[in-house]
């Protein structure tokens, strides 16, 4: 009795979302390279395709190991996979940790036991169990920020996990027990202090790098071209968000246009926000979420700016926009050289031949045509603009290839 009430205790710490219950806006979700990685692995874990050539070298463990900075859609990311693969999804109860740390630090082996292994009887079986959600496999994630983390007063849930799993021989078989087990870290200090360790308990480690200032535009311009009327410089934000990630930059995009939308006297003449914006990042009225390692070094790039003074924001006067001083040969060519990845490129297209593909059939081949482009084909090309970085010919087979991708997922999933 005393073992079900520690059980039903211990039960706090964590709780289990069921596919149906997760609604994530897919469009939402900034998709990068690295992520490809994790729902590759995914896929292979969920295959349980023991005649891959992989398995002739190892047996994965179905644990990784992600590194990523603070701020991100990570876990929006991981809840879409879960509903998309129709997966319980389990995450710690942050609201019971911080009530109890030091009782969740002691007990997290058991509470991760009490999640991943799935009762016997008492023969051994497994029991049957009728709850179509718990007959589900899991994805547990295990996702601790800085702000948890120092719960713990200087103690390293990591490497007590890792330290328990190598040491004192309770390792868990989450392949065995219908489980992938991803580990989020956010202290790049922690893997390094532990990696011999690490990579004996996780089958890899994946590393997000922070976004890139090609990555930031394409989310600014994403938000300009979802809210035209909002009008702020790109160029000027790019340089002031050096190491910023996608939510702080979406939420200090929102707190500007309240803050401008407050004084009623410039919000009826202009929705230029540039000024908004700035001002909040250099008097720290907003406070992005990078790790405080990177404190100072975003401190540093703020003030080298204002020192420098190579950016003037574009100010109203008298119903005209004053010219600016901006130096945008070096970034001109950063583009050029950098341009979007294959991986991005294929998820763009993808999404276009989703939702326009018979409408960008057609207006592809006016392009190649040179026939001319109505109001509405405009519409439709400037939401997928990236087209028009390829021949017309080359647009059209990327384009065919994505419908087929597409068409393959849908009857993967039944749709």
């Amino acid at each position: 009795m005393a073992d079900q009430d520690r059980e039903e205790g211990l039960s706090r710490y964590y709780r289990m979302i069921s596919p149906s219950e997760i609604k994530i806006n897919k469009e939402e979700i900034f998709y990068r390279d690295k992520y490809n990685e994790i729902i590759n692995y995914i896929k292979l874990i969920l295959a349980d395709a023991r005649d891959l050539e992989i398995y002739e070298y190892l047996q994965p463990k179905g644990s990784i190991l992600i590194n990523i900075m603070p701020g991100t859609d990570i876990i929006d990311f991981l809840k879409l996979i879960s509903s998309n693969y129709y997966l319980n999804f389990i995450e710690l109860n942050y609201a019971e940790i911080i009530k109890s740390p030091d009782d969740f630090f002691n007990n997290f082996y058991d509470i991760l036991k009490e999640i991943t292994i799935e009762r016997e009887d008492n023969s051994g079986k497994k029991d049957i169990v009728e709850n179509d959600d718990e007959k589900r496999k899991k994805l547990i994630i295990i996702n601790l920020q800085n702000k948890i983390n120092s719960q713990f007063k200087g103690k390293s849930l990591l490497h007590d996990f890792t330290s328990l799993i190598l040491y004192n021989d309770k390792g868990f078989d989450f392949i065995d027990e219908n489980s992938i087990f991803i580990w989020i870290n956010y202290n790049q200090k922690e893997i390094l202090e532990f990696s011999d360790d690490l990579f004996r308990v996780f089958d890899f480690l994946i590393k997000i790098p922070v976004l890139n200032s090609i990555e930031r535009e394409t989310i600014f311009k994403n938000f300009s071209e979802k809210y035209p009327k909002i009008v702020f410089d790109i160029n000027a934000l790019i340089n002031y968000t050096e190491n910023w990630e996608i939510k702080d930059l979406k939420q200090l995009i929102r707190v500007a246009i309240f803050k401008h939308h407050l004084n009623t006297d410039l919000n009826e003449t202009s929705n230029e926000i540039t000024d908004v914006l700035i001002s909040l990042i250099e008097s720290g009225e907003y406070i992005p979420a990078i790790s405080i390692n990177n404190i100072e070094e975003q401190n540093s790039t703020v003030l080298k700016l204002n020192n420098q003074n190579k950016i003037k924001t574009p100010l109203k006067k008298e119903g005209k926009v004053s010219d600016t001083s901006i130096d945008v040969s070096s970034l001109i060519n950063e583009i050029r050289e950098e341009g979007i990845s294959e991986f991005m490129l294929n998820q763009l297209y993808e999404n276009a031949a989703s939702k326009n593909y018979s409408e960008l059939i057609v207006i592809i081949d006016k392009l190649n045509n040179k026939d001319v482009i109505e109001e509405n084909d405009r519409k439709i090309l400037a939401k997928y603009s990236f087209i028009l970085n390829d021949p017309p010919n080359r647009a059209l087979i990327n384009l065919e290839k994505a419908k087929k991708r597409v068409d393959l997922i849908k009857q993967a999933f039944g749709k």
